[in-house]
């Protein structure tokens, strides 16, 4: 009978032990590759990387001890669902845990040249930037901007029979290209960014309104050149739309500026005379192509404007605008506008 008990004993105690060395075992297998070593490491997570995948990467950059423990921690954790492709800047002292966070957490290691391409900015204005910084070569870019052909078998969005060039497509963004990237990289990488904050929602709310991609974009492209304050852009979209409906003309500023090489000061009277495509006075209807690349503010916009029946704005010296449904409203408000602009000119001479 003794005997028994201590047999039972050996038995519980050697599993006790079993379990708890099988426990440091795995503790030891998640747990950092080396907590000494701090040395950077950058790997770079593909597009539709598979978790297996990832765990060969990071197995080979020996950033994990064990793949399959690594799996099966990634498959545990609630982030794992949310790792995002890029490159990642790691080190040894990571723990699985620590690295499926990070992975989750999109904060991508970011090397190369960095360019800021600020929202409104036209592809003219683009191209300056990125050959300003010795990235590429202008004529390249130009004729791979009126080429959208040439981006078919990455971005399917393109191929809209009314897309003729990809102006309005190029996301404003801060991006940070290899010195050596291609141009048609480049401005893949941009494009690829639209593609990102294009939604389903935004498509969906596209469809409602029975617009084509292109259409959205050329509209949302002269709110975004039209508006200075975010609270503007639903009700500058409004403006255009009731505009469009009763068949007038947009009569944008914005429109008369793309003809032209450089922004001019002020659109003259006899700018509004110019016999152009993009000459919203004198067409009917939207231009040809976008005017600019809008920021998604401004395509929000277009898809979800006010609800209102005005058909005229003005600028305001604080930077929002006047609106109104009567033509003679709005000569009132310009007038004022103009008052108060010559007012202020007046006191900065009086000022010098």
């Amino acid at each position: 009978m003794d005997l028994n008990k201590n047999k039972w004993k050996v038995i519980k105690l050697t599993s006790f032990i079993l379990v708890v060395l099988i426990g440091i075992f795995i503790f030891t297998q998640i747990g950092p590759y080396n907590r000494n070593n701090k040395k950077d490491i950058v790997i770079d997570i593909p597009s539709g990387s598979t978790v297996s995948k990832i765990s060969d990467i990071l197995y080979e950059n020996e950033l994990i001890k064990n793949k399959t423990l690594f799996k099966v921690v990634a498959k545990v954790s609630e982030k794992s669902p949310n790792i995002k492709a890029g490159k990642y800047l790691l080190n040894q002292t990571y723990s699985n845990n620590d690295i499926i966070n990070l992975l989750a957490s999109g904060r991508i290691y970011q090397d190369g040249v960095k360019i800021t391409i600020p929202e409104g900015s036209t592809s003219k204005e683009i191209i300056n930037i990125l050959i300003s910084k010795k990235l590429g070569n202008k004529e390249t870019y130009e004729n791979l901007i009126q080429n959208p052909k040439e981006f078919y078998d990455k971005f399917s969005y393109l191929k809209e029979d009314d897309i003729t060039c990809l102006e309005g497509f190029l996301y404003p963004e801060t991006y940070y290209f290899d010195e050596n990237a291609s141009e048609k990289e480049i401005l893949s990488q941009m494009l690829s960014e639209f593609n990102k904050i294009y939604s389903d929602k935004l498509k969906e709310k596209q469809k409602e309104l029975n617009m084509t991609l292109q259409q959205v974009v050329n509209l949302a492209s002269i709110v975004e050149k039209e508006a200075v304050l975010d609270e503007d852009r639903p009700t500058i979209a409004s403006v255009f739309y009731n505009r469009l409906e009763k068949d007038m003309q947009l009569q944008s500023d914005a429109t008369i500026q793309y003809i032209f090489k450089e922004r001019k000061k002020i659109v003259t009277y006899n700018d509004l005379k110019i016999d152009s495509p993009y000459n919203s006075y004198r067409n009917k209807g939207l231009p040809p192509t976008p005017i600019a690349n809008p920021g998604v503010k401004s395509i929000q916009a277009t898809l979800y404007p006010d609800d209102t029946k005005y058909l005229y704005f003005v600028a305001k010296l604080n930077g929002g605008n006047n609106y109104s449904v009567e033509y003679k409203d709005h000569l009132k408000y310009v007038k004022e506008y103009k008052d108060e602009r010559a007012k202020l000119n007046q006191n900065k001479i009086e000022e010098k």
